[in-house]
């Protein structure tokens, strides 16, 4: 039993510092040129605190459910721990699911009908189903946590349908990708930002929210974050196609008058590199 808490406290332990490295992260390729070594090292950083912070959330949320239970807590006794559990582990399977959409629709951009495959289309139903299973419980067995729950439960619908609608219809919406690539991390950025602003800031600054209130520091983020990412697409879009242009135009200077080079139609692919 000792190994075991031992374990959990390890996990708990990397959970958290590749937290902090993530958060910190995840702002540099906003503000790093696209494509360039800068956005594409913090990116990769980014990616692989996601990955940490998400599976551990994940083996955290069925490690907490199985301490309940040799604990003799049944979901009827206490409907918000196993409550809880769940939203832990929803958010990491949804953030997961966000941040390997982001990377994935980049890696395939030249040839998006690669995206589909039986385990990312799986990551997307899991996605969806996860959304549901919050929904199902949050009315079947509630409790205060519920309107959190609820509250929630969007997120992991939009990211799956989000993932297969680009899955079934490659290439249908120019520059689809980079859409998908930027709301895809952003997204797993909101996710970071919740998770600092509900366990983090309120150990800072030790306050606690009661009644309707309670579910504030949940939803936050995605108020803040979601208009945000409406708000930086054309921006950010923008500066990848001018960025395109520029590289085409550099590689065109000796071309004729009038003259169209053929591998500037692919140059806006490349200069958005895989985070």
């Amino acid at each position: 039993m000792h190994i075991v808490s031992l374990w959990f406290d390890l996990l708990i332990l990397a959970h958290i510092a590749t937290g902090f490295v993530g958060l910190a992260a995840f702002w540099i390729p906003l503000f790093a040129r696209k494509g360039g070594r800068v956005h594409a090292g913090a990116g990769r950083a980014y990616t692989y605190c996601a990955y940490v912070v998400t599976l551990s959330a994940v083996t955290a949320a069925a490690g907490r459910v199985v301490s309940y239970q040799v604990q003799g807590l049944g979901l009827a006794d206490r409907p918000e721990l196993y409550g809880f559990a769940l939203l832990l582990g929803y958010l990491g399977a949804t953030t997961f699911a966000l941040v390997r959409q982001g990377i994935r629709v980049v890696a395939t951009r030249k040839a998006p009908e690669a995206l589909r495959t039986p385990a990312h289309e799986t990551l997307g139903w899991a996605s969806i189903g996860s959304s549901v299973t919050v929904i199902v419980f949050a009315l079947a067995a509630w409790s205060r946590l519920s309107p959190i729950l609820l509250a929630m439960s969007p997120i992991g619908l939009f990211t799956g349908l989000g993932m297969l609608r680009l899955m079934r219809k490659p290439g249908a919406e120019h520059m689809g990708w980079f859409y998908s690539h930027l709301g895809s991390m952003l997204g797993g950025g909101i996710a970071f930002h919740t998770a600092f602003v509900v366990f983090g800031v309120q150990r800072l600054w030790a306050y606690e929210l009661a009644g309707p209130l309670a579910v504030v520091p949940w939803i936050l983020p995605t108020a803040i974050g979601v208009p945000a990412i409406y708000h930086l697409d054309p921006i950010l879009s923008a500066e990848v196609r001018s960025g395109a242009s520029g590289t085409s135009n550099a590689r065109g200077q000796t071309a004729s008058p009038g003259h169209t080079d053929p591998s500037s139609v692919s140059n806006r692919n490349r200069v958005f590199v895989a985070a």
